[in-house]
């Protein structure tokens, strides 16, 4: 406790679970990211980041949700507890990392603001299979976000502690979200059974740890009826010294505390956070509360000066080594006499660890149990990260030369979509030409259709499909041009089914490139103007892509985004030219399909 207030209190004990902490996480993030890596060499550093944070930052909040249930069921949790807060800080930023990587990845860089692009790129919220799952992430993650910067004590005693209990208690209302936004996830990437088994464990572990806790907290509350005059709380020798025993009077839990042969009864409840002051001790005269040291004094229920935090008291009696409690709490703040305990022997001994986070030195016994504790639990959350980035799907062989562009010299074909046509031993490998980010190179391309020049470009390739990502373009001699144009030949007409992606992401800047957890990626990459394709997959699985245009052979526009990143069946006529298939349709001949 701090009579003014303070970013931290810092002790030792405090600093040890903080660089615990600061160390312990990005550890998790880099054992993700490198078994990932090792086990998946086509996984891109980008989606092993976004997916490595993201899962780090559920696997905290598990622990945080289970840490309070924890604490009911056994006091070597008393210290996580007593420090939670800091770890739902560290866990909101780190949520914050995944949500802020996966908006630049899949929604900057493009022709739309980034976050009017994440609530309108997917719309397809009467779908389960295809709804827009990172809508709920994203509603988790402000819940979170406002806990955290409400975490300090400034704000509970600016909100009042009912209503900053009631804030802090929308935490499960976000891992509800969360859920949401993980489940759909991995049921919209199909990466199998394991990843949903594990989640699944999760929150069988959450739910089943509050249950075992609310059974235990039960059976305290249904000792006792509410008859009408005092009631029977227990007996005094059940009581150890400094301690207490909670009993169930009159629909409240009251605290009936015995100390240096007396009693005195106030409210089960803290009034910093609900805390159960049944499960604290009596310090230096005043009961103090196992979750964070907050003190109370047992014969008036007010806090030591200067601190002006008061919970009721109760009257008390003892018949036959029975403890009576009066079911009418007294006003607050008034100063009820303890009773004697009304026996000359000893009280039991106070024998159950107990643990305040201001205090310099912990229980020993309580530590090493702690240690323990905190061992399993980062084990666990190991195992966690491992198991997950072994069993994620496997990722296409592309490549994407970043930061490593080359001069590549041919004739550029601006329509429909830029192309660079490269001959070399009569042989004419073709290039498509995007720009940076998610942009077409149309504007870029079109003052050098028809015409031989140099492009700047960092290669992209998916098998034998080729992409350059445009830095710049200057006038070539014409020399080594290919043939003013290549010959179109009609192989009929079709419907084929498939999905449709861009053309960059696919081909190798992104890893995966496909799928609905990529489809607001390819909205805002084909709104930007590149090439949109069909991408089709044999029996035996082969791959073939076919670029998407209108029936004149234009560019096919806006009106195929509702059929992107989702089953289709598309109608047309298909048309080869040199290397490239076309498929030309008209937005009547897209057709989704059911998921």
């Amino acid at each position: 406790m701090s009579l003014e207030y303070r970013a931290v209190n810092w002790n030792r004990q405090k600093r040890i679970y903080d660089v615990t902490l600061g160390v312990g996480t990005p550890v998790l993030v880099g054992l993700f990211a490198a078994t990932l890596i090792a086990t998946h060499p086509n996984a891109t550093p980008e989606t092993a980041l976004i997916r490595g944070l993201g899962l780090t930052a559920l696997v905290l909040l598990h622990v945080i949700l289970c840490i309070g249930p924890l604490c009911r069921l056994s006091p070597a949790f008393l210290p996580l507890l007593y420090n939670r807060r800091h770890l739902g800080v560290v866990m909101a930023t780190i949520a914050a990392g995944h949500g802020g990587f996966a908006l630049f990845q899949f929604h900057a860089l493009g022709n739309l603001n980034p976050f009017v692009s994440l609530l309108t790129a997917n719309t397809a919220f009467a779908s389960v299979a295809g709804f827009p799952f990172e809508l709920l992430g994203l509603a988790a993650l402000l819940i979170l976000l406002l806990m955290a910067a409400t975490s300090h004590d400034f704000w509970l005693s600016v909100l009042t502690p009912r209503f900053w209990k009631s804030l802090h208690m929308l935490v499960y209302v976000a891992y509800a979200l969360l859920i949401g936004h993980v489940a759909l996830g991995l049921m919209q990437v199909e990466t199998g059974v394991i990843g949903v088994a594990m989640l699944g464990a999760g929150a069988v572990l959450v739910i089943g740890l509050h249950l075992a806790a609310a059974i235990r907290e039960h059976r305290v509350d249904r000792r006792r009826t509410v008859p009408p005059d005092w009631i029977p709380a227990c007996r005094v020798d059940e009581i150890p010294e400094k301690r207490a025993r909670v009993a169930m009077v009159a629909g409240e839990r009251v605290a009936v505390f015995r100390y240096d042969g007396k009693l005195s009864c106030v409210s089960n409840v803290c009034r910093h956070q609900n805390g159960p002051l049944g499960e604290g001790k009596i310090i230096d005269g005043c009961i103090t509360c196992p979750w964070h040291g907050y003190q109370y004094r047992p014969e008036s229920g007010v806090s030591p000066p200067p601190f002006d935090d008061t919970v009721p008291t109760y009257n008390l009696a003892v018949e036959n080594g029975m403890v009576l409690v009066d079911p009418r709490a007294n006003p607050i703040g008034t100063v009820t006499i303890p009773i004697s305990d009304g026996s000359s022997g000893a009280a039991a001994p106070d024998s159950a660890p107990f643990y305040v986070g201001y205090f310099p030195q912990a229980d020993p016994t309580l530590a090493r149990h702690t240690r323990l504790a905190a061992a399993g639990i980062g084990l666990l959350a190991s195992s966690v990260m491992v198991i997950s980035a072994v069993a994620q799907p496997s990722f296409a062989d592309s490549r994407f030369e970043y930061g490593h562009p080359r001069p590549v010299t041919g004739v550029i074909r601006a329509h429909p979509y830029p192309v660079l046509d490269v001959t070399q031993g009569g042989t004419v490998t073709r290039y498509l030409l995007a720009a940076a980010g998610k942009h077409g190179a149309t504007v870029a391309a079109a003052p050098y259709d028809g015409r031989a020049a140099s492009v700047l470009g960092s290669l992209i390739q998916r098998g034998n499909a080729t992409m350059l990502e445009v830095a710049e373009i200057s006038p070539a001699d014409s020399g080594g041009a290919a043939p003013s144009r290549l010959p179109q030949t009609s192989l009929g007409r079709y419907t084929l089914t498939g999905e449709i992606v861009d053309a960059k992401c696919w081909l190798g800047v992104m890893n995966p490139g496909e799928g609905k957890t990529h489809l607001d990626c390819a909205v805002r990459c084909i709104s930007g103007g590149l090439p949109p394709m069909l991408v089709i997959r044999d029996s035996s699985g082969a791959e073939r892509h076919l670029l998407l245009t209108d029936p004149d052979g234009a560019p096919i526009g806006r009106s195929l985004l509702p059929a992107v990143g989702r089953p289709v069946s598309v109608t047309g006529s298909v048309v080869q030219e040199g290397s490239l298939l076309f498929l030309r349709t008209e937005a009547s001949g897209l057709k989704l399909l059911p998921q």
